[in-house]
C-alpha cells in the first residue's frame, strides 16, 4: 500500500508539474507580441523570439535614422549634435517664456484674457507642429536588404505601383518604367520614383524629396511636407504677436524708475544687458529669415515644386502637387519582427 501510495502522488505530482507548464506556456503564448513576423521562414514566433533570433526592425535599423519611444518616432541622422535643431527651439521657447513670464500676467491683470490665450494657442500648435516635423516618417522606400528581411515586396508594390526590388528582384528597371523617370538607386539597390530622391544625411530614398533640413533634423518629404509648412507658417504668426508685445513691454514709458535703476548697475552687469539686447536682435533676425522661408516654399507650394526640383531646374514629370498631394502609407513597419541571418544574408547578396 504505501508503494502504491507513492507512486500515485507521484503521479499526481507529475501531472501537477505538466498542467502548471500548460498554464505558463498559455500565459508566454498570451504575453507573446502580437504583431506578425513578416519575412520569418519558422511559424513559431515565440520560440525564436525566447531564442533571441529575432528584433524588431527598429533595433536594427540600417540608414542614420535615430528611433525613440520603442520606435514611435524616428528623427533623421545628425552629425552635428543636433545644434541647429536645439537653435531652433530656442528661439522659439527662450522669447514665449519672456512673453507668457512678463507680458501675459500684465495683461490678464487688465482684464485681457484674447490675446494671451491666441498666443498660448498658437504657440502650442507651433511646437506640436515642429515636434511631427522632427519625429514623422518623411516617405522612406525602405532598403533591398530590409524588404528582403520582412518579405514586405508584395505590400510595397500594391502600394506604390511598381516593384521596388525590380524586375523578378535583380533590380533592373523596364524601359516603360525609365521613360517615366524611375531610377535606380545603387546605394539602396532599390528602384525608386521620379520624385523619390537619396538623402546623403539620413542615408534613405525619400518619396516626394524636398530637402534635408538641419533645424528640423529631419527630411522634408512626402509625409511631412505639410507639418513643416504649418510650422514655418505658424512660427511667424508667433513671431508677430510676440516680439512686438515683448518690445512694447520692455520699452514702456511707465518703466522710466527700472530704466534709471538699470543705469546704476556697474559695468560688469551692463554686459548682460548688452547681450540680452543681442540675443533679442538675433532672434528678430530669425523671425525676418522665417517670413523669407515662408514666403520661398509659398512660390514652391503655387508652382508645385519641390526645393531640389527648383534648385537643379528638374521638371515635375506627373504634375504632381506638394502640399495638397495625398500624404501616402508608411512604407515600412518599425515594429516587424524580422531575423539578424535574414538581413545579413541580404546585405551580402547586394
Amino acid at each position: 500500500m504505501p508503494a502504491v501510495e507513492l507512486t500515485a502522488r507521484a503521479a499526481a505530482a507529475g501531472n501537477e508539474e505538466e498542467t502548471q507548464n500548460l498554464i505558463t506556456g498559455r500565459v508566454r503564448k498570451l504575453e507573446a507580441p502580437t504583431p506578425e513576423c513578416i519575412g520569418s521562414k519558422s511559424g513559431d514566433l515565440e520560440e525564436q523570439i525566447d531564442r533571441g533570433k529575432l528584433v524588431r526592425l527598429y533595433e536594427q535599423w540600417p540608414s542614420k535614422n535615430i528611433f525613440c519611444c520603442w520606435g514611435l518616432l524616428m528623427t533623421g541622422g545628425s552629425d552635428d549634435c543636433f545644434c541647429p535643431n536645439i537653435c531652433v527651439w530656442c528661439f522659439i521657447l527662450v522669447p514665449c517664456a519672456l512673453y507668457f513670464g512678463l507680458v501675459a500676467p500684465s495683461l490678464v491683470a487688465h482684464g485681457i484674457f484674447l490675446l494671451p490665450g491666441a498666443t498660448l494657442a498658437v504657440f502650442c500648435t507651433t511646437t506640436g507642429l515642429l515636434l511631427c516635423t522632427c519625429c514623422t516618417d518623411p516617405g522612406i522606400i525602405p532598403r533591398r536588404e530590409v524588404v528582403l528581411a520582412t518579405g514586405s515586396a508584395e505590400q510595397l508594390r500594391v502600394a506604390l505601383g511598381y516593384d521596388v526590388l525590380g524586375e523578378e528582384g535583380e533590380g533592373t528597371i523596364s524601359q516603360k518604367l525609365r521613360k517615366e523617370g524611375f531610377r535606380l538607386c545603387n546605394t539602396c539597390s532599390i528602384i525608386r520614383p521620379p520624385r523619390a530622391s537619396h538623402c546623403s544625411d539620413c542615408d534613405n530614398c525619400v518619396m516626394r524629396y524636398d530637402h534635408h533640413c538641419p533645424f528640423v533634423n529631419n527630411c522634408v518629404g512626402q509625409r511631412n511636407y505639410h507639418y513643416f509648412f504649418g510650422f514655418i507658417s505658424c512660427v511667424l504668426v508667433l513671431a508677430l504677436m510676440v516680439l512686438p508685445a515683448l518690445a512694447l513691454h520692455l520699452l514702456n514709458p511707465r518703466q522710466e524708475r527700472a530704466i534709471r535703476n538699470a543705469a546704476k548697475i556697474d559695468q560688469r552687469m551692463s554686459f548682460f544687458f548688452y547681450f540680452l539686447i543681442g540675443v533679442g536682435v538675433l532672434v528678430a533676425f530669425a523671425a525676418f529669415l522665417s517670413l523669407l522661408l515662408w514666403a520661398y516654399h509659398l512660390f514652391l507650394i503655387v508652382t508645385k515644386q519641390t526645393t531640389k526640383e527648383f534648385r537643379r531646374g528638374l521638371a515635375n514629370i506627373d504634375e504632381e502637387p506638394t502640399l495638397c498631394a495625398a500624404r501616402g502609407p508608411q512604407l515600412f513597419d518599425p515594429w516587424a519582427w524580422i531575423d539578424l541571418k535574414d538581413m545579413s544574408s541580404a546585405r551580402r547578396r547586394l
